[in-house]
C-alpha cells in the first residue's frame, strides 16, 4: 500500500467514524426529546375534598338543546384505579359539570358551582312529552352533591338530590332533596313532570312544573302492606 492510499483509507475511516458518532448522538437526542416530551394536559385538574387525590377531568362531545341557540359539553371525570387508607378499588367515571355554550354570541357559562358534584343523570323535558326531535323547555338533573358514605368522594355511592333548569339551562333549583334512591323521573304532560323517590322504607312522588320547576303536588306512595 503506497503512501497515497494510506491517507485515503484513514480519510474514509475518519468519514466514517464521524457519521457513526452523528447517527448515536442523534438517537440519544432523539430518545431524550421523546422521555421530556411534555404530557398533554386535561382539560381541569379537580382537587378532591378531604382528600390527597387529584381527579383528572376532560370534555366529553358537545350536543345541542333543542330550539335554543344553546350547546352542551359535559365536564367528566376519569374513572381509576385508587386506594388509600380510606378506600380501596376502582372510582367511577362521572360527569362533574356541565358548559354552556350560547352560540348566538358566544357567550358561556357552568350548571353548577364547582367540579364536586356527581351528576349521574339528565332528563331533558320537551314541549310535547312524546316528541324526541321537539323543543327542550327544561331539564332534570340526579346529582349527589356531598360525600355522604364518608368515602371522601361525591359519587352514585352518595344521596342524591334532584335539580331542575329551564330551557336557558341557568340557576337549577332544587325540588328533591337528598335521598337514598331516585325511583323514576318522568314527563307526565306539556307541562308537567313526575319524579318518585325514597327515603328509608318511605316513598314519595312530587309533581312538578315542567316550565317553572314549582312543586304542584306531593304525596307518600303506598309500598306498604296492607294490613
Amino acid at each position: 500500500m503506497n503512501k497515497f492510499d494510506r491517507v485515503l483509507w484513514r480519510i474514509n475511516g475518519t468519514f466514517f467514524l464521524a457519521i457513526l458518532l452523528f447517527g448515536i448522538f442523534s438517537f440519544v437526542r432523539e430518545l431524550t426529546f421523546h422521555a421530556h416530551a411534555p404530557v398533554p394536559e386535561t382539560a381541569i385538574v379537580n382537587d378532591v375534598s378531604a382528600s390527597p387525590e387529584k381527579e383528572f377531568l376532560h370534555f366529553g362531545l358537545l350536543s345541542r338543546i333543542s330550539g335554543t341557540s344553546l350547546a352542551r359539553i359535559p365536564l367528566n371525570s376519569e374513572g381509576s384505579s385508587r386506594k388509600s387508607s380510606f378506600s380501596s378499588g376502582y372510582s367511577e367515571s362521572c360527569t362533574r359539570n356541565f358548559l354552556l355554550i350560547d352560540y348566538s354570541d358566544l357567550s358561556s357559562w357552568w350548571l353548577f358551582d364547582g367540579f364536586q358534584q356527581a351528576i349521574l343523570k339528565e332528563h331533558d323535558l320537551r314541549a310535547e312529552p312524546d316528541g324526541k326531535d321537539k323543543r327542550i323547555i327544561g331539564t332534570i338533573f340526579e346529582v349527589a352533591t356531598v360525600d355522604t358514605n364518608g368515602d371522601q368522594r361525591v359519587s352514585s355511592n352518595d344521596r342524591v338530590s334532584v335539580f331542575f333548569t329551564g330551557a336557558d339551562w341557568k340557576k337549577p333549583i332544587e325540588i328533591v332533596s337528598p335521598s337514598d334512591r331516585i325511583l323514576s323521573v318522568d314527563q307526565v304532560s306539556n307541562n308537567e313532570g313526575l319524579v318518585t323517590y325514597q327515603r328509608g322504607t318511605a316513598a314519595t312522588a312530587v309533581l312538578f312544573s315542567a316550565q317553572s320547576g314549582a312543586k304542584i303536588k306531593e304525596a307518600p306512595l303506598a309500598i306498604k302492606e296492607n294490613k
